[in-house]
């Protein structure tokens, strides 16, 4: 329960504030004089160095599985999770950084990242604050036309994609004329097809650009406070996307009022899977860095054990991660849901009746405030 006590009060405003104190997290940052995105990244790489950071699934195949009614899905045979550390991440995000001022991208101009959700999008959006490149986020279900009004009116030169979504670019290119560089993400399996595109395009791997950028005398260009860190696009739900403006001083304010509303422990684990193109799910993993906990990548396709593109017999990444927290969205939540709940009614009289209470012995002490160390093993 929270106590909150009314700072301002006429006819245009009504404005709360918490008169609980800030959490340790957030007089941390206050203490570091951390006021950037780029400066969150920095501390984290010093202060959790070895620590696991970013792990992404090991894709080992994808094979052929005939259902029940004689239809073939593909689907994928999964292994454990390889991690970067919080050092790694770091070097590896300074390196990207570098390379594209190789490239030719300046400090100060925006750079569209059109990507799913995944551990290169996170590194590379630092890579580009810590050359003071404020960073253009599309959603990776975004149809042509709003990806190419994203795209020109923001008046990138250089896109970072997605091995799955770069061939979109292939027509895109016609309705972006001032694009010269794409960057894609390489897919784990297969090689990328990189011919067809608009002539005098570069097309180039993400980690050529990284390998560029280690040997690159280009220093880094630290943000300002007040300096646009994101142009946060909408869904285009409701017509054609906007831009949301956001400094890295809204970003930082936002983590703060993050970490004093839900406690985050260094010994904690997320598993992230919503688009980091929308601000929820960008600030609570931003949080979780500085808070030094390590993310797991996954997607609604593979985060369950029964979800569409595992394997039978293989584990959905939320099995094999063990999260201990999520951010989700109802649909989602449903998924999960019924996925636990046929299981559950695949078994016995004594494991659902056993299940039941222990799911409301939990519910009843984490309610409380209390951890269920036995239960969760």
């Amino acid at each position: 329960m929270f106590q909150a006590k009314i700072v301002r009060n006429d006819d245009n405003e009504l404005t709360y504030r918490t008169t609980d104190p800030p959490r340790d997290v957030h007089v941390k940052m206050l203490q570091e004089n951390i006021d950037t995105l780029e400066k969150v990244f920095n501390y984290v790489a010093k202060t959790y160095t070895s620590k696991r950071c970013l792990g992404t699934r090991q894709i080992l195949s994808e094979e052929d599985e005939v259902q029940q009614n004689g239809r073939v899905f593909k689907k994928y045979n999964l292994g454990d999770y390889k991690w970067k550390t919080f050092t790694e991440a770091e070097r590896t995000a300074a390196n990207f950084g570098r390379g594209l001022r190789e490239l030719g991208q300046k400090p100060r101009e925006n750079i569209v990242i059109f990507a799913e959700t995944r551990a290169e999008w996170m590194i590379a959006a630092h890579g580009c604050f810590k050359q003071a490149m404020p960073i253009v986020t599309v959603y990776a279900t975004l149809g042509d036309d709003g990806v190419a009004h994203c795209i020109t009116e923001t008046e990138v030169t250089t896109v970072i994609t997605s091995h799955d979504l770069l061939p979109k670019f292939k027509t895109l290119l016609d309705k972006c004329p001032l694009v010269k560089t794409i960057i894609y993400i390489e897919d784990q399996l297969q090689k990328t097809e990189t011919t067809g595109f608009k002539e005098g395009v570069k097309i180039l791997p993400f980690n050529q650009v990284v390998k560029t950028g280690q040997d690159s005398k280009f220093e880094h260009v630290p943000p300002k406070g007040d300096d646009i860190a994101i142009i946060m696009y909408t869904s285009g739900s409701t017509g054609t996307p906007k831009g949301v403006l956001l400094s890295h001083k809204n970003c930082i304010a936002t983590m703060k009022g993050f970490v004093d509303m839900v406690p985050i422990y260094p010994d904690d684990v997320l598993i992230g899977f919503l688009p980091l193109a929308h601000v929820f799910e960008l600030v609570a993993e931003s949080v979780c860095l500085m808070t030094g906990v390590p993310i797991g990548y996954s997607t609604p396709l593979t985060l369950i054990d029964t979800s569409s593109k595992i394997k039978r017999g293989c584990k959905g990444d939320a099995t094999v991660l063990k999260p201990t927290c999520m951010t989700s969205v109802p649909l989602i939540l449903d998924r999960i849901s019924k996925g636990i709940n046929d299981k559950v009614n695949s078994g016995s009289a004594f494991k659902k009746s056993l299940f039941k209470f222990l799911y409301q012995y939990k519910v009843k002490w984490v309610q409380r405030g209390y951890k269920t160390p036995l239960i969760d093993k």
